[in-house]
C-alpha cells in the first residue's frame, strides 16, 4: 500500500468478503489521492493564500471497525487552518476513483460519507469542500501501484443544489446518494473560487446557510 517500489517485497494473503476487499484494495489508490490534493494545494493555493495550512486529518489506513464507532462520525479527510489562529477555516473530503467527471453519467456518494462530511462540518463549524480524484493503476509486474490523472472540486452547497436520487448500490445494501456531474469544476479553478467579497466564499456561503442537506 506504500505506492513505492522496493527489494524483498514478500507476497502476504487475506482472504476478505468482497466489500472489505474493495475497501481494502483502495488504501494505496487513496494515499496517492492524498498526496496529488497536498501537492496541489502547495503548488497553486499556497503561493496566493500563504495564511491558509492545509492539514492533513484523516490518513487512509485498513483499520478495525469498533463496536462502539458511530455512524457517520468518520474524521473528514483534510482541514484548512488559519496561519495566524491556528483555528479551522474550512474542510476537505477526498473520493477517490478510477473514472474522470467527463466519463460519469452522475457522481455517486455513500449516505454514510455525506453524514460524514455533515457531521464535521457541525462538529468543527465550518463549510467543506469535496476533490475528486482519478487515480489509475500503474503495473509494475509482479506488483502494482497508482498513479494520479486528474483532480476535480466542487462544495457541499453545489452538490446540495445537484442532488438527483438516494438509491441502494448495487450488490450492496448500502444507500448511496447521485449528483449530477456539473456541480464539479475542474481542479485549477480553484484557487480563484476561494475568494469571497470580504472574506473566503465557502465561509461567507455558511454563515448565511449553515449545514445543508445534501440527500433527500
Amino acid at each position: 500500500m506504500c505506492n513505492a517500489l522496493k527489494e524483498g517485497v514478500r507476497l502476504r494473503t487475506w482472504y476478505l468478503c468482497d466489500i472489505c476487499d474493495r475497501v481494502a484494495r483502495s488504501i494505496g489508490r487513496n494515499h496517492v489521492a492524498e498526496k496529488s490534493i497536498i501537492d496541489f494545494w502547495a503548488e497553486s493555493v499556497t503561493p496566493s493564500f500563504p495564511d491558509l495550512v492545509l492539514v492533513q486529518n484523516d490518513a487512509s489506513a485498513l483499520r478495525r471497525v469498533g463496536t462502539g464507532n458511530a455512524s457517520g462520525e468518520a474524521p473528514i479527510d483534510f482541514i484548512v487552518n488559519d496561519k495566524a489562529t491556528g483555528k479551522a477555516v474550512f474542510a476537505i473530503e477526498n473520493k477517490t476513483g478510477r473514472s474522470s467527471i467527463s466519463e460519469m453519467s452522475k457522481f455517486q456518494l455513500d449516505v454514510s460519507d455525506c453524514d460524514c462530511i455533515l457531521h464535521d462540518m457541525q462538529k468543527l463549524a465550518v463549510p467543506a469542500y469535496v476533490v475528486h480524484a482519478q487515480v489509475l493503476e500503474s503495473w509494475v509486474p509482479p506488483t502494482m501501484g497508482f498513479r494520479p490523472v486528474g483532480l476535480w472540486w466542487t462544495d457541499v452547497y453545489q452538490m446540495a443544489e445537484y442532488f438527483m436520487s438516494t438509491d441502494a448500490r448495487r450488490d450492496e445494501s448500502r444507500n448511496a446518494a447521485y449528483f449530477r456531474k456539473q456541480a464539479f469544476h475542474d481542479i485549477t479553478t480553484l484557487p480563484g473560487a476561494l475568494r469571497g467579497k470580504a472574506g473566503y466564499a465557502l465561509v461567507e456561503r455558511f454563515a448565511k446557510d449553515g449545514v445543508p442537506t445534501m440527500y433527500r
